[in-house]
């Protein structure tokens, strides 16, 4: 048995399982044998595993998380016969049922979804919503009207997030700024949240951008990287025009790679998000559009396999597409291995499934 508390978690070790709690007690990680249980901050439970090689997610329905919870903090009691000192993190399903609903009250709701690397960043909104919101493959935020938060809103969130994370903030490795695309807002407000938020924390930013809406305002980048912006994280979902009039998302392929550029030359990474699954001339021209990027490191490329939301399973039928989780997958593995040889930065999958905060 090993146990250790540092940097805002608690890391356990019993025989095969392995559990990780921050220093508030919440539920992190829960490795098994043959699975791992992550707890997302709202108080979703996904079960991780391995089948046939592939790995296969799963959201636990409400009834299945009860019986998780109470035996990671039976294995959490077991460790504390050695190390008294964790005895004072043993809690139960209700303690993590009211964290999540703490939180959905801070926030106004649930956080649609994070950056696969964005999970241990403290999430803090300052806008509502996305400014385009009229992607056909989306709707995380088709019943919010974008709106820039005021900045006496953003102090309250941030002022109730310390006070919720009061013991763990250490475990945060970033702020990402929500909602969707936050470089959008008004440059001069944007800067002067960053400010602030760079005094209260002093850690790295993250966020989402769009390369058609963003691109015609005049976001100083310099800026932003010297007020401490790490990676903007853009969805270019295809380089096939076919396609992204399909996803209606009214992007220049062009204006595209110039607008990443100007992000990189000012020292600011990017995660370049596409998808999997719409056929050959997809995966091709997505390849070389990537493959015309100048990349970093500190630069990442996700990979995301269609999923299908409401009236999108139409528009893909009507497209001659058909969701498949196979051909998803293997279309993956063929843009990632399509990509230039010598390309030293992840290509890594993003799988919406796992991206809940």
């Amino acid at each position: 048995m090993f146990a250790e508390e540092t940097n805002g978690l608690v890391k356990i070790e019993i025989g095969e399982r392995r559990l990780s709690l921050n220093m508030d007690s919440d539920m992190i990680y829960y490795s098994l044998a043959d699975r791992t249980y992550r707890r997302t901050r709202m108080n979703d439970i996904i079960e991780l595993r391995y089948a046939n090689g592939k790995r296969e997610a799963r959201v636990l329905e409400e009834h299945e998380k009860p019986g998780i919870v109470s035996a990671f903090y039976h294995d959490v009691e077991l460790a504390s016969l050695q190390y008294p000192e964790l005895k004072k993190y043993v809690k139960d399903y209700n303690f993590l049922a009211s964290r999540g609903n703490g939180l959905r009250r801070i926030y106004g709701g649930r956080i649609p979804i994070v950056p696969p690397d964005r999970y241990f960043s403290l999430y803090i909104k300052i806008s509502e919503g996305c400014p385009w919101n009229r992607c056909s493959f989306c709707n995380l935020y088709k019943d919010r009207k974008y709106m820039p938060l005021k900045m006496d809103q953003i102090k309250k969130e941030t002022e109730e997030l310390k006070a919720f994370f009061r013991n763990s903030m250490m475990a945060m490795n970033g702020i990402f700024l929500g909602d969707a695309n936050a470089t959008s807002m008004n440059s001069h407000d944007l800067e002067e949240i960053l400010m602030y938020l760079k005094e209260e924390f002093s850690m790295p930013f993250y966020a989402f951008s769009d390369a058609f809406t963003t691109p015609l305002k005049n976001t100083d980048f310099q800026k932003l990287h010297d007020l401490g912006m790490k990676r903007i994280y853009i969805g270019i979902e295809s380089g096939n025009p076919d396609i992204l009039r399909m996803l209606n998302k009214k992007m220049d392929l062009d204006v595209a790679r110039d607008f990443i550029g100007k992000i990189r030359d000012a020292g600011i990474n990017v995660g370049l998000i596409v998808m999997s699954g719409f056929g050959e001339e997809h995966v091709k021209s997505t390849t070389n559009f990537l493959d015309s990027i100048e990349y970093s490191r500190g630069d990442i490329v996700y990979i995301s396999p269609v999923k299908e939301y409401g009236n999108f399973h139409e528009i893909l039928l009507n497209n001659g597409i058909q969701e498949d989780k196979g051909i998803a997958i293997k279309e993956y593995e063929e843009i990632r291995g399509s990509l230039r040889s010598g390309l030293k930065i992840p290509v890594v999958v993003y799988s919406l499934d796992e991206a809940m905060y």
